[in-house]
């Protein structure tokens, strides 16, 4: 593992305490792994945090290629670290990244620059990736991040201004999601305000249909 500025030793000791600590990562970080010589490559990855983690992949794309590796509670320091283990070894085609909502409270530029690198890295594997817009929330939100969101809409402007320069694909959930106020829909929110229902789901599919393989 090579530490950097933007993927500090700190950070990554951090969400490694956190994976270490909370019992759902156990069958992604253990379990699934011991089964990747058996999968071998596949072409669609879906990487990133709780929102990826919940998404029941296989209901909605039975004959597609593809695998679940979100992580509840992961962040971008997160997908850096597991990118050895959980992406590349599969050789994806394509890869569909959301992340941000945990530690949105970092400087916009920041987690651009972030999220930018980890995309970046994939392309350098000749891996095709499409980011993802950060979700609207519902207020209340159990954590106290809907103070964050005009920040989140200005931070998935940057990500599609970035993607569009550099030849990815960009998953406006955030548009597909929100109400008239610009929150996540009620029939789309969960009652912490930041999970998203089946129905959620349902539409975020048809966003992304287009660009499996």
């Amino acid at each position: 593992m090579q530490y950097t500025d933007l993927f500090t030793k700190e950070s990554c000791d951090a969400i490694q305490a956190f994976y270490d600590s909370y019992e759902p990562c156990q069958a992604l970080l253990h379990d699934y792994r011991r089964l990747k010589g058996k999968v071998g490559h596949v072409q669609n990855i879906f990487y990133g945090d709780s929102i990826t983690a919940g998404w029941p992949l296989k209901e909605f794309f039975p004959n597609a290629s593809l695998l679940n590796r979100g992580i509840g509670g992961d962040n971008t320091s997160g997908l850096y670290l597991r990118m050895e283990e959980d992406v590349f070894p599969y050789t994806p085609k394509r890869v569909f990244m959301l992340i941000g909502i945990n530690g949105i409270n970092a400087p916009n530029e920041r987690m651009l620059a972030q999220i930018s690198t980890l995309a970046s890295m994939m392309q350098k594997r000749d891996i095709d990736v499409c980011l993802s817009s950060v979700l609207p929330l519902r207020n209340p939100d159990k954590w106290d991040r809907f103070q964050y969101q005009d920040k989140i809409v200005e931070l998935n402007v940057m990500l599609r201004k970035w993607a569009d320069a550099n030849g990815c694909g960009f998953m406006d959930y955030h548009s597909a999601l929100k109400d008239e106020t610009g929150q996540l829909a009620a029939e789309y929110a969960k009652p912490d305000g930041t999970h998203v229902t089946f129905a959620a789901y349902e539409v975020m599919a048809e966003v992304v249909r287009p660009y499996l393989i």
